[in-house]
């Protein structure tokens, strides 16, 4: 039989070691993005950030997972087939949490950025995308997004 202080010391020894691995719900982020470079970035965004990214391919996917994840942010292509991107971008932002929708496009200036804000998206990222561009982009947007009305506290914090 142990003495107790090694039952006790092994006890602890297992405590310490689990106590990190509890980690609250990645953050759910939909995103309606074909381009195959851009979705390897994104995943690797999601697994260093701790996001939760769904890809959709079609405006009524990518709805309807915004609306069952409850999703903050939704990111959108500007060349989706067989859809304007100021119709997609005015459904996306109807989903029912009402996410910060950002636009991807090879063409970026203040005109695009005006026309995306007017039909309640909330930015512009160009493409291809960069990590650093994508990570401030998206950050951003959760944190726009959880400190106003659109926001909802049961979302986890966003890991820095």
């Amino acid at each position: 039989m142990l003495p107790i202080w090694k039952t006790i010391q092994s006890f602890f020894n297992h405590i310490s070691r689990h106590a990190g691995s509890v980690q609250s719900p990645a953050v759910p982020v939909v995103a309606l993005i074909s381009n195959g470079p851009d979705r390897e970035l994104l995943e690797g965004i999601g697994i260093r950030d701790h996001l939760d990214i769904h890809f959709a391919d079609t405006c009524g996917e990518a709805w309807n997972a915004a609306n069952r994840l409850k999703s903050p942010v939704v990111l959108c292509e500007r060349d989706i087939p067989g859809m304007e991107w100021p119709d997609a971008v005015r459904i996306l932002a109807s989903a029912v949490p009402h996410p910060c929708v950002i636009l991807t496009s090879r063409v970026v200036d203040d005109y695009l950025w005006k026309e995306i804000v007017a039909r309640g998206g909330y930015d512009v990222l160009a493409t291809p995308l960069r990590d650093m561009d994508a990570t401030r982009s998206i950050k951003l947007a959760l944190s726009y997004w959880k400190n106003t009305s659109r926001g909802n506290s049961h979302l986890p914090v966003f890991r820095k």
